[in-house]
């Protein structure tokens, strides 16, 4: 990649080069998907909205994906086979270690490149979880020599819902400052909020009880410093999005 693109962008987020050399090997990556399989995936997770609605937020770690053929295992088999080869001018051929036929949909694969880059992709099936609305989006890919890309990937109210929901369950460091990036932009309101009560876990807005414990600190920056330079902590995060949705007006 170009270095002076590599410390530009290093500079930006506040991370080491090699953060970003990560970001630019997923930029090569949805780049194949977007030419080969647009059409048989949902682009979806941090990383899709790092490449949409919030592209001066943190920097990719992971790829996930939710495939659209009626059985996983065809596609997991299909990227198993191309996506090895599929930067060979930038990056030489990449390894799996595990593949994602290996596990089930649950389970991350790693692709590997000889010079220790390494990046989790998950492919989810379809069958048997929600399906956010989604919208075809033309992604941010950051550097020069990325090919432009565009998949499927979530709404922005389906963003901000899933990403309450995905917090309600695991209550992660990273889809709080998701969710406090994504309040910024004012994607906390009355759609976002129907979608939720629609398919979120309660079938209405998320109480406050929800937003009461922040991720330790530690935990914070475990999570969080080596994507983007920190400038709010877990409290004020939480109570930025706690306001957001109090505001709204409560499904009766």
């Amino acid at each position: 990649m170009n270095l002076d693109e590599r410390d530009r962008v290093a500079d930006q987020f506040g991370v080491a080069p090699e953060q970003v050399e990560r970001d630019h090997l997923i930029s090569l990556l949805l780049g194949y998907l977007s030419e080969h399989f647009a059409d048989r995936l949902h682009f979806i997770g941090g990383t899709a909205l790092a490449r949409t609605h919030l592209p001066h937020g943190r920097l990719s770690e992971d790829i996930d994906l939710i495939a659209l053929d009626p059985r996983r295992s065809t596609l997991a088999a299909d990227l198993d086979k191309v996506l090895p080869r599929a930067l060979q001018r930038a990056y030489g051929r990449l390894e799996w270690a595990p593949p994602l036929s290996a596990g089930s949909s649950v389970d991350a694969a790693t692709l590997h490149t000889t010079s220790g880059l390494a990046v989790k992709i998950q492919l989810l099936a379809s069958t048997d979880r929600t399906l956010w609305p989604t919208e075809p989006r033309t992604l941010i890919q950051r550097y020069s020599d990325a090919p432009p890309a565009r998949l499927l990937v979530p709404t922005l109210p389906a963003f901000a819902a899933s990403k309450t929901a995905t917090w309600c369950d695991r209550a992660a460091a990273r889809d709080l400052w998701d969710l406090w990036a994504l309040t910024n932009i004012g994607a906390i309101n009355p759609d976002t909020a129907a979608l939720f009560r629609k398919h979120g876990p309660t079938g209405k807005n998320p109480g406050t009880y929800v937003f009461t414990r922040p991720p330790s600190d530690d935990e914070w920056h475990t999570q969080l410093a080596g994507q983007t330079r920190l400038t709010i902590s877990a409290t004020d995060a939480l109570h930025t999005v706690r306001t957001a949705w109090d505001h709204l007006t409560p499904h009766p």
